[in-house]
């Protein structure tokens, strides 16, 4: 009789838990001790499971959508509606470079356009992290 194996969990759908992970730990990492957050946009406050994970490059793109440096608190106004205005977009870059520096957003968005393939090892071993970076930051919040 042969043993059965655990059937594989499709890429994409590990690439998703990976990236509601990530948006997830951006959240708790930005958060204060009482879990409050600061919207990177319109500066609104919130609690962090009220904030989105927004992304300065779309999350269409394969490249960036499981980079944390792209990913920042936005209220979900700011990350569902008002991304779509050149004035919001230009606050977000504003707020990159800021904290990244000219070179790394142009890089950022030069990589935007390059396609990244992405292996079911590295997602399950990228989840496992985040998983263990997720509960460790929330034991760290009241």
């Amino acid at each position: 009789m042969r043993k059965k194996t655990p059937k594989s969990i499709p890429v994409a759908k590990l690439k998703q838990a990976c990236a509601k992970l990530l948006q997830k730990l951006v959240r708790l990492k930005a958060a204060d001790e009482n879990g409050m957050v600061e919207c990177v946009t319109c500066g609104k406050i919130d609690h962090w499971k009220c904030m989105q994970g927004g992304h300065f490059i779309e999350r269409g793109k394969s490249s960036s959508v499981l980079m944390e440096e792209n990913i920042h608190p936005q209220c979900p106004g700011c990350n569902m509606y008002r991304m779509k205005q050149a004035s919001t977009v230009l606050t977000y870059r504003r707020y990159m470079v800021d904290i990244y520096g000219e070179d790394f957003v142009k890089e950022l968005e030069i990589m935007a356009n390059q396609p990244k393939k992405y292996y079911t090892a590295e997602l399950l071993e990228l989840k496992k992290e985040l998983n263990e970076r997720v509960k460790q930051r929330e034991s760290e919040i009241s």
